[in-house]
């Protein structure tokens, strides 16, 4: 495995944590969804609910982000290991599983905030 090859992976894995926190569970804790015809119910329930009840919906809604993200990864991963899926950026091929673990579990890892295996 090349050089390339690796930050292309790490990168790849590094932008999906970065895209991790939801959207949605900044809306939950926040003043409101958007403030559009089709989430007035929404809205109105959330102007109900206390901090307290907002805050485990926010977990969920994140839970829920997280374990889609999981998801693909899972599925990508299978698909590069039993289908002969290649992910390439800028004609370079990326690296395939180069810590001997799936693209779900690098993932993992590094959203708990643990270092890459080679940075030590």
């Amino acid at each position: 495995m090349d050089k390339k090859s690796l930050e292309i992976y790490k990168a790849f894995i590094d932008d999906l944590v970065e895209r991790n926190p939801s959207i949605y569970s900044r809306w939950i804790m926040g003043d409101s969804w958007p403030k559009t015809e089709d989430d007035q119910l929404v809205n109105k329930v959330l102007g109900e609910l206390s901090q307290e009840q907002k805050m485990v919906f926010a977990q969920i809604a994140q839970s829920s982000r997280e374990d889609g993200i999981h998801d693909v990864l899972v599925y990508l991963t299978d698909q590069v290991n039993l289908e002969g899926l290649e992910i390439v950026k800028e004609g370079v091929k990326m690296a395939v599983e180069p810590f001997d673990s799936g693209m779900h579990y690098d993932w993992v890892c590094r959203r708990e905030g643990d270092q890459w295996p080679d940075s030590e």
